[in-house]
């Protein structure tokens, strides 16, 4: 097997490196929850905070800390923005939702002196 044969067996290796992970980028990115079901299963999906950050304690003394590590995964900036864009989408339908609530209301009546 030759250097070269070997440097494209992996996308992220050799002269193509970050091609993959370009791609999921620009995939990630054009996603836009337009759907109300598809932005509630993404805010669940897509933590807030890195799930794997964790104080290791034994009999009331931290033993171990293990810091946060997501901000190592090459997409969590294009996860935390879908996330973002599902939370916009979740909250414009619920001011929507209050604005129509508002309006079929029967608006109260001065009454003048």
């Amino acid at each position: 097997m030759t250097r070269a044969s070997v440097m494209t067996l992996s996308p992220l290796r050799g002269p193509r490196q970050g091609v993959l992970i370009d791609r999921l980028r620009h995939w990630l990115d054009g996603i836009g929850p337009r759907s109300l079901p598809l932005a509630r299963l993404l805010v669940r999906l897509i933590p807030a905070r890195c799930p794997f950050e964790r104080t290791v304690v034994i009999a009331g003394h931290t033993v171990l800390h293990i810091p946060p590590l997501c901000q190592i995964n090459p997409l969590f900036d294009e996860l935390m923005a879908l996330r973002f864009r599902a939370l916009c989408r979740l909250e414009a339908h619920q001011q929507g939702q209050q604005e129509r609530r508002q309006d079929r209301q029967p608006q109260a009546r001065r009454q003048h002196p």
